[in-house]
């Protein structure tokens, strides 16, 4: 019995250690499963700490319940069978792929009471049922179930196909002919597929409607000669219009011409269902992999070169196939979406080498420069020591943003500007704080280990290389941690000092890419997460050093 309040005091506590530990986590792991999210995702009604798990249709158009909110309520019990009964009575005007009357009505019910829940007034919920039911009935029109059934219904709409040379000369190919007519389709393997008229636009754009066979990889392959009406060397990009039908198939890009087939680098996944434009285009002479041009469109690449190809002088053929993807595919695709895209946008790379760079030069600088001024503080005698010992510590009381000015007019003044060397030439001078770290720890050391070096012949350069450096090991991994952490993360010092994209450091190309193609927060958290995991791997691999370096900070000096 005596055992049991400190039992319990150590549970409470470990509890509250958890606890803390959990609340601390829980951004990072909404950042985690944030990164792996599409916008709507993000913004729906309800907060969600994980993604959804993609469901790939099997036919399209099709009616997508996800869209929906959680209707299970008393009040939607009572109403979405009214709702029901009222929909089954209406001539619904549904392709064919939906499936079953039943399993649409099901769909659109709910999606009809959560319309009404927000228009309708108190008191018509409030009605006994014969005047609740005939006010639902009366309610829902025909206009209402089809503007309903529009917001739920996922189609794969293509549009006009646009050619661009690099002479700037543009030209819309389906200008003057209709889009399935445009395209030769094709449905191999005992899949479905025609073509529907687009409800709101039938003379620019049409539907795809396709149904798989089984639950196997199947292909849909859409094929066109475009006519250019410039040479077919002076092709520079094909633009194709397209809503995708959130189905996470993928369509992949085959370009035939002058006897050469040139082929996609990435396929053009269908998970989303706002309207898009998908460009083809080479790489050029300004987008090498390292440029810091955003590269929104799907590069092409030559991989083969026949004489049965197309040759003929101003045709292009293309070739699009649409691929069947298995609820594993999807997983992945949806896993690996938003950081493909960031690091196809950026040169994620190049802006990573430039902070891994920063960061060497840091923390080699910091290392050296303030051991060595603490040991001279610590360990050697001369006039005026503790004097500048507590002028240095006095610097520590000027607020960073009152030298900001006067430091970027030296650097201006010593021609530094728009280079990398006021990142890190200023660490070779040392870090106040830094040097009182290792002062304390270095007047902890015994002298007489310093006296048997000097008996020995060493002179004090000697004596900090091979006596105290070995000593202050664990200091300096604390020292190098830190400063990993600022020059990592730093933010204010490339964006004051740095012109040119080509030298930024991850933060600066992050939030550049934020400026540039904002309003893509999946993307914007995968750049986000892949820049805080060296952090984490950094803390985990040396937090012996870390947690080591913290506690011998406060030995008696």
């Amino acid at each position: 019995m005596p055992r049991l309040p400190s039992i319990l005091r150590s549970v409470a506590l470990y509890g509250l250690l958890l606890a803390g530990s959990a609340l601390f986590a829980l951004p990072f792991f909404w950042m985690i499963g944030s990164s792996f999210k599409v916008d709507r995702e993000m913004f729906g009604r309800k907060l969600t700490l994980f993604p959804h798990r993609p469901v790939p249709a099997t036919a399209s158009p099709w009616l997508d319940p996800r869209a929906l909110p959680d209707p299970e309520s008393p009040l939607s019990r009572r109403a979405i069978p009214i709702l029901a009964d009222a929909l089954r009575a209406l001539d619904l005007d549904l392709p064919p792929t939906v499936g079953h009357r039943d399993h649409a009505v099901s769909i659109l019910a709910p999606a009809l009471f959560s319309r009404l829940r927000d228009t309708l007034p108190r008191a018509v919920w409030e009605r006994p049922d014969p005047a609740f039911a005939n006010r639902l009935r009366a309610e829902t029109t025909p206009e209402l179930a089809a503007e309903t059934a529009r917001r739920l219904l996922r189609r794969l709409v293509f549009g006009p196909v646009r050619v661009r040379s690099i002479d700037l000369q543009e030209s819309t190919l389906t200008a003057t002919i209709p889009v399935p007519a445009f395209w030769t389709l094709e449905a191999p393997g005992g899949s479905e597929a025609r073509w529907l008229p687009h409800p709101e636009s039938p003379d620019t754009h049409a539907d795809l409607a396709y149904r798989f066979a089984g639950k196997s990889t199947n292909t849909l392959v859409l094929s066109a000669t475009l006519h250019l009406p410039f040479p077919e060397d002076r092709l520079a990009r094909i633009q194709l219009s397209l809503t995708p039908d959130d189905s996470w198939h993928t369509l992949d890009f085959l370009l035939e011409y002058g006897g050469k087939r040139y082929r996609a680098l990435q396929p053009e996944v269908l998970g989303q269902f706002n309207p898009k434009v998908v460009t083809l285009q080479e790489f050029g002479p300004l987008d090498a992999p390292d440029s810091n041009r955003i590269k929104l469109w799907i590069p092409y690449r030559e991989t083969d070169a026949d004489p049965s190809f197309e040759s003929r002088p101003g045709k292009v053929r293309l070739v699009v196939t649409l691929r069947q993807s298995s609820p594993a595919r999807a997983l992945f695709l949806k896993g690996a979406r938003n950081y493909r895209t960031a690091l196809r946008f950026i040169p994620f790379w190049r802006y990573a080498a430039t902070s891994a760079f920063l960061v060497i030069l840091n923390i080699l600088g910091n290392v050296f420069a303030c051991s060595l001024v603490a040991y001279a503080f610590a360990r050697l005698h001369w006039p005026g020591r503790n004097f500048a010992f507590g002028l240095m510590l006095a610097t520590m009381m000027i607020p960073p943003q009152v030298t900001m000015i006067p430091y970027f007019l030296i650097i201006r003044w010593l021609g530094w500007y728009n280079t990398l060397h006021p990142l890190w030439v200023i660490s070779f001078f040392g870090n106040a704080f830094n040097i009182f770290l290792l002062r304390q720890f270095m007047k902890g050391i015994p002298r007489d280990m310093e006296d048997a070096a000097r008996i020995d012949g060493c002179n004090f350069l000697q004596i900090y290389w091979y006596v105290i450096l070995p000593l202050i090991k664990p200091t300096l991994a604390c020292i190098a941690i830190f400063t990993f952490m600022a020059v990592w993360n730093d933010f204010m010092g490339p964006l004051i000092f740095l012109a040119d994209q080509q030298l930024y450091p991850l933060s600066l190309g992050l939030y550049a890419l934020n400026v540039q193609q904002g309003g893509d927060f999946g993307m914007m958290m995968a750049g986000s997460l892949l820049m805080t995991l060296p952090v984490i791997a950094l803390f985990f691999f040396a937090q012996k050093y870390f947690i080591q370096g913290i506690t011998l900070t406060g030995s008696k000096g």
